[in-house]
């Protein structure tokens, strides 16, 4: 209740209220992604990262604001020592947490780690760009890196624990979208979320990987991409698996294009909304791995927890966002807003409700959006899906 409480404060009372704050815990990985900086080696600070006191004050900010989600990522979250007693502490509040992870340490988790994930209602989400092994190997530069998030996803379904699988739209992968719904069905996974490569640094502190809006997909890719996309469409219709292709396919084209064509002066997202609420802005706190708050995950930091002082979390997240909160009301967007694409699917929604006569064609994809997600969850809750295990013959 209190993030819709919060989230009714932000839109319509003007009141900056997060309903959730997002944490990397650590800038190592065990992968070596194509379209990451962490991945890549450029991420090599010496700066000290966050520790189990700095989180447990988050967390207890957390639970004196309200504030009811904690989303954990990193580099690999399960790098980070601490994270099962992060998780537990959170859960003591009624704070549950969401975990970002590329799956391959999941198979090593002992049965009382995969107890205390199912007794504090974690949700893990699994990154995964392929189910064509060759590929995710290539993608993800290591061996393995798609059996081991395979066991470790089987394991947890066999919990009950809720698993989603996330999947970044490239060059190299846009042929197997499709493939990659009907296995995270086969698997008994509850959602795939689809998003393209964001041409920006994933972490703003060190520039881009070069030439990274190569890794994206070109506007001659679009046509197999609907044709991908009406296929997860249909087989949506039939299958407990959710999907976000129903929001994305109105606005992926406008993104690709704009991406081959860059005009200088515009933003690719103004021609599906007229008129831009950016909910991250004032509904969610990003944390980075030194404790510097983000006004989003692509924007350089202003505050940091480590120099708070007698600061609150909230003074601190909205000290470092009130400059960017003020250009966007003002229409006047951050470069970095040319490659926003992570939070789009719930701007237009939240824009829809701020805004509603300016962002009137919207209506209708905001109630298809609402119904949709209500009336599948409710399916899951009347009869949640069985997993079959293993890999499907890809199709």
């Amino acid at each position: 209740m209190n993030k819709y409480i919060n989230l009714f404060k932000s839109l319509y009372l003007n009141i900056p209220s997060p309903v959730a704050v997002s944490i990397n815990l650590t800038n190592k990985c065990v992968q070596h992604c194509i379209y990451c900086e962490i991945g890549q080696g450029l991420v090599n600070s010496k700066k000290p990262i966050l520790d189990t006191p700095d989180l447990k004050w988050i967390v207890d900010e957390m639970n004196r604001s309200g504030i009811p989600q904690l989303y954990l990522g990193g580099g690999e979250p399960f790098l980070f020592k601490d994270i099962f007693e992060i998780i537990q502490y959170a859960y003591k509040f009624g704070i549950r947490s969401s975990i970002m992870t590329n799956g391959m340490l999941l198979p090593r988790l002992s049965q009382d780690r995969i107890e205390l994930l199912k007794e504090c209602e974690t949700t893990i989400n699994v990154s995964i760009d392929s189910f064509s092994i060759d590929k995710e190997a290539f993608i993800r530069g290591v061996e393995n890196a798609l059996s081991l998030p395979i066991e470790g996803i089987t394991l947890l379904v066999k919990h009950k624990i809720p698993v989603n699988i996330m999947t970044v739209i490239s060059a190299y992968n846009y042929q197997d979208l499709f493939d990659v719904v009907v296995n995270a069905n086969h698997l008994g996974v509850n959602s795939v979320g689809f998003q393209p490569v964001i041409f920006v640094s994933c972490f703003p502190e060190v520039e881009p990987i070069e030439n990274k809006k190569s890794l994206n997909i070109l506007p001659n890719n679009l046509t197999e991409i609907e044709h991908q996309f009406q296929k997860i469409l249909e087989f949506e219709k039939d299958n407990y698996i959710n999907t976000n292709v129903h929001v994305l396919h109105q606005w992926l084209a406008d993104y690709v294009q704009f991406l081959h064509s860059m005009p200088t002066d515009d933003f690719f997202f103004k021609k599906t909304v007229n008129r831009l609420w950016c909910a991250p802005l004032h509904s969610a706190i990003s944390i980075n791995y030194y404790g510097e708050i983000l006004p989003c995950n692509m924007l350089k930091p202003a505050e940091s927890i480590k120099g708070r002082g007698d600061r609150s979390l909230l003074e601190l997240w909205n000290s470092s966002c009130v400059s960017t909160r003020s250009m966007i009301k003002e229409r006047q967007y951050p470069d970095e807003c040319k490659s926003c694409i992570c939070s789009l699917n719930f701007n237009i929604l939240c824009s829809t409700l701020k805004y509603p006569l300016s962002n009137l064609h919207l209506l209708s994809t905001a109630k298809e959006f609402i119904v949709k997600r209500n009336s599948k969850a409710n399916r899951l809750r009347r009869n949640p899906p069985k997993a079959n295990g293993g890999m499907r013959q890809r199709l």
